[in-house]
């Protein structure tokens, strides 16, 4: 046990590059997004026994899936994100911006739903995957991001 009038100096620093994932970070979730939709489509067949009903409810869902799959491709792409002691920042659409804060919106061992405040109060959105991220960079993100009090 150390004296309290002992204090310690940890030095933090982790980077995180997703500049040559950015792509293929998208087009899992676009696989996701897919799977998902699809399973519920079958799902939606398979329970509702009138064809007016089913029709209208998988009309919805295409309209859905469309509508999050254009949000998804439209979305502006992290590429980097830099944790020091000084302060956190990240590379968003080729501009450096300093974060106020970030956090963990979802996540589970396949996939992380990441969001960043800039410090002008603009918010961004990145999914993450440890297949294309490397599982130990993942969960070295995990826990950054769990242990943030900003």
């Amino acid at each position: 046990m150390l004296p309290s009038f002992v204090t310690l100096s940890v030095y933090l620093h982790a980077e995180f590059n997703f500049k040559e994932s950015c792509v293929a970070q998208r087009l899992q979730v676009q696989y996701l997004q897919c799977v998902l939709a699809g399973l519920i489509a079958l799902l939606i067949y398979c329970l509702v026994s009138d064809a007016m009903y089913t029709g209208l409810l998988e009309l919805i869902l295409l309209l859905v899936f469309l509508r999050a799959r254009e949000a998804t491709r439209l979305s502006a792409v992290v590429e980097s994100f830099v944790v020091n002691n000084t302060g956190v920042t990240a590379s968003i659409n080729g501009q450096h911006c300093a974060l106020s804060a970030y956090g963990l919106d979802y996540f589970s061992r396949y996939l992380a739903l990441v969001r960043l405040t800039t410090e002008a109060g603009r918010t961004y959105r990145c999914f993450i995957t440890p297949v294309l991220f490397g599982p130990i960079k993942f969960r070295q993100l995990l826990a950054i991001m769990k242990a943030s009090t900003t």
